[in-house]
């Protein structure tokens, strides 16, 4: 079933309140990030990911190919560990200057991790403001540039393929100028919609018979 547009709305909206009480602070103690964290778990239950041999678990340490990971939320198998691991991120400030770090950063997390578990369902939500909203840096996005690069790195639908692409990748434009703030469009492959529901998919279809 689709994204509840509720929920996401009621979400983008309390991350707006969150960070313009507090741009710095919200940022580094993830106060920020942490209400789009609770938004996911809500749709992981919401599609029914989830069983009682699961347990879905946030800032995870995941052992990758040489080094343990960090992931933002990770949904692990009582016996046969990692599943489905979904990064999440957003930046509100200094787009332009630090996009290419962070696209080059999460590339190698999703080698390093598909090295390690090459069937696991690896996916990504990535955030970007239309124009960024803290005090005295008003930046507009280039969000088509973004969209150019993720699109680069989704659609994962095969284990045996390349590594260097996550399953499933959500790309959230938001113009938080707006109230609400509101949910831009973006291609088919990198809707937030359906996104959950096709990593329920992709993650029935690698079980075994």
């Amino acid at each position: 079933m689709p994204i509840q547009r509720q929920r996401l709305t009621d979400c983008l909206q309390k991350m707006k309140t969150v960070y313009i009480n507090d741009p710095i602070g919200s940022v580094r103690s993830q106060a920020f990030i942490n209400v789009l964290h609770d938004f996911c778990i809500a749709e992981i239950r919401n599609v029914g990911i989830v069983d009682g041999d699961f347990q879905i678990i946030k800032e995870a340490k995941i052992y990758g190919s040489h080094k343990p990971k960090n992931v933002d939320v990770a949904i692990i198998e009582n016996i046969n560990g990692p599943q489905i691991i979904i990064g999440i991120r957003s930046q509100m400030s200094s787009v332009g200057k630090n996009i290419l770090t962070y696209y080059e950063e999460i590339i190698g997390d999703c080698i390093s991790l598909h090295d390690r578990f090459p069937m696991a369902v690896l996916c990504y939500v990535y955030l970007l403001p239309k124009r960024t909203i803290k005090e005295g840096l008003g930046e507009d996005v280039n969000l088509e540039r973004a969209e150019r690069l993720f699109e680069r790195i989704a659609g994962r639908n095969d284990w045996r393929d390349t590594k260097d692409k996550y399953e499933h990748f959500a790309f959230l434009k938001v113009d938080f100028g707006s109230d609400p703030p509101a949910l831009l469009d973006t291609i088919p492959l990198l809707s937030i919609d359906s996104f959950f529901d096709n990593v329920l998919e992709t993650y029935n279809n690698r079980k075994p018979l």
